[in-house]
């Protein structure tokens, strides 16, 4: 008789989270052609949560990329975050498509909650950027802000086109899509609302000063354009955000 038990030498469970989400949220290297992007992270006080950015590319040329934000804190929340990563690309890989992927996101939520007996749920941004990185194809789960600025243009707002992930049954019908046109030099900015709710004195950060910021920094590089946002964001609250920040710049080639 075979029996499997616990490993003699188990990581403590803080040792086996910092491996879960150094993994899970590393970047592989390496540029995606067409693009460059730039990821970055501003963890708040206290436990890990489950704000994750993915951007993914498949042999076809086809460019896809999520912004998740998970409800809760801790492991928990980071496993959940590793089903969205990985659930995403295997609807990719699958062409579906964005608004097919939060439909079958939603199933994936709502049936994982049933069996493990939780309550989890999330807000998702999912992009496909064609191969000849004309245009995009995204659906939004309830999740802002997001922002597409193209060149001498004003900001965008990329408006939600779906609700939730994981909250109600029966909302399937709901869940759209929108296709929009890129040019070269178009940027892409999405945040979780750890940004827009970054406090001073009770005063939240807002959507408008991310817009401006965006603006101001359009034509920067990547990561140039990046550490601006993050480094206004914390200084907005003083180095202490409310929640967990993760922001994507993306600029079309």
């Amino acid at each position: 008789m075979l029996t499997v038990g616990r490993p003699t030498h188990a990581l403590p469970g803080h040792r086996a989270a910092d491996i879960l989400v150094q993994n899970l949220f590393a970047q592989p290297s390496g540029v995606v052609p067409g693009i460059r992007h730039a990821i970055g992270y501003q963890p708040a006080d206290g436990p890990t949560g489950g704000d994750i950015v993915d951007v993914f590319r498949f042999n076809d040329g086809e460019v896809g990329f999520s912004i998740t934000d998970i409800s809760g804190k801790g492991v928990q929340a980071a496993i959940h975050a590793a089903m969205v990563k990985y659930a995403l690309r295997a609807y990719m890989s699958e062409k579906k498509t964005a608004e097919e992927a939060l439909r079958s996101l939603d199933r994936l939520f709502l049936e994982n909650n049933a069996f493990e007996k939780t309550d989890a749920f999330a807000s998702v941004f999912f992009g496909i950027i064609n191969p000849p990185r004309t245009s995009m194809m995204y659906a939004s789960a309830g999740h802002e802000p997001a922002m597409l600025i193209s060149p001498g243009g004003a900001v965008q707002m990329l408006e939600p086109t779906a609700p939730l992930v994981g909250v109600l049954d029966g909302q399937q019908s709901f869940f759209k899509q929108v296709v929009v046109e890129l040019q070269h030099g178009t940027v892409f900015v999405g945040t979780t609302d750890g940004v827009t709710e970054a406090r001073r004195n009770d005063e939240f950060y807002g959507i408008a000063r991310l817009a401006e910021m965006v603006d101001r920094h359009s034509l920067d590089a990547v990561d140039v354009h990046l550490q601006a946002l993050l480094d206004d964001i914390t200084g907005y609250c003083y180095g202490k955000p409310h929640d967990d920040i993760a922001i994507l710049v993306l600029r079309i080639l």
